[in-house]
């Protein structure tokens, strides 16, 4: 395959994901990513990169043994849908995945915060500065809500009703769902849109809520990233939080406090309730060790 059909390909591939399954242009990368990977590997051991086989699939998951079942289950699913694409669009006769299996996932427990953590964090920004209103706005927010740092970052003034409390999220796969917004977050929000907020953008040009420091644009990924870590020094807090590390505590600390699992799939924007389950082991936790500290038996 010359590198402008192998371009080609790629560009199809890409219109492929976006107009039929509707994905993200982060899943979109990603799969492209591992495809890259693997017709690299195939010329490196002098392969042809056409057509698609068995062989050639199974020998790149031999020999990327040591990877994380994790990547290797990703990579399974960026082929697929690539062969998907290629038996489509008449390049192969029918998709060789369907005689492999993917590779088992190790159930990976997401580490929670208590909720003392929690409060520390919300209580330690410097309210007097921008940036400081703008992340008590955002902590508060992604506490209460559980939203991803992605939703998070584009949310817009239009996806909030002040008035009946919601916002209206637009999750992975553009899939939307409506999320209660508490007074806490509601108030921190509205005081930072109108005061430090407008004295960056009096005009409200950017769309989105979160401003960069400068307010020159809005808030991005790494920069939140960035302020928890910063946090975390100022706290003397150790161990590993990021942003996603707010939407953990959000579902754990629901259940905790007797949410059901079904709203909290729900809240959380979950296509599948065995995703959601994955916090029932940390709350269940929780109460064995009440048990365990409490009874006179335990």
């Amino acid at each position: 395959m010359t590198d402008d059909l192998e371009y080609r390909r790629f560009v199809d591939f890409r219109d492929f994901l976006l107009l039929e399954h509707g994905l993200s242009d982060s899943t979109i990368g990603s799969y492209t990513s591992d495809i890259k990977q693997f017709n690299n590997y195939l010329r490196e051991h002098n392969e042809k990169l056409e057509p698609v086989t068995f062989d050639k699939i199974n020998g790149y998951l031999k020999f990327c043994t040591d990877y994380k079942s994790s990547s290797m289950a990703r990579f399974m699913c960026s082929m697929r849908a690539y062969c998907k694409f290629l038996v489509k669009n008449s390049l192969l006769e029918s998709n060789p995945c369907a005689l492999i299996e993917s590779p088992k996932l190790l159930r990976i427990i997401p580490k929670s915060m208590s909720e003392e953590c929690v409060e520390a964090f919300l209580n330690i920004p410097d309210l007097g500065k921008h940036t400081g209103l703008r992340d008590k706005a955002m902590l508060e927010l992604i506490y209460s809500t559980g939203l991803r740092i992605s939703e998070l970052i584009s949310l817009r003034f239009e996806h909030v009703n002040f008035a009946n409390g919601f916002i209206r999220i637009i999750g992975k796969g553009d899939k939307e769902r409506m999320v209660p917004l508490g007074e806490n977050a509601a108030y921190w929000i509205e005081t930072y849109v109108n005061s430090l907020r407008h004295s960056k953008d009096p005009k409200r040009k950017c769309p989105f809520i979160f401003l960069s420091g400068k307010g020159l644009g809005p808030m991005t990924r790494i920069a939140f990233w960035y302020r928890i870590k910063v946090y975390c020094q100022e706290l003397g807090i150790t161990k590993d939080i990021s942003p996603h590390s707010f939407r953990h505590a959000f579902a754990t600390h629901l259940l905790n406090h007797d949410a059901d699992l079904r709203s909290v799939q729900m809240l959380l924007g979950h296509s599948s309730l065995t995703t959601t389950q994955i916090y029932t082991y940390v709350a269940t936790k929780r109460m064995h060790d009440v048990f365990e500290s409490a009874h006179p038996l335990g």
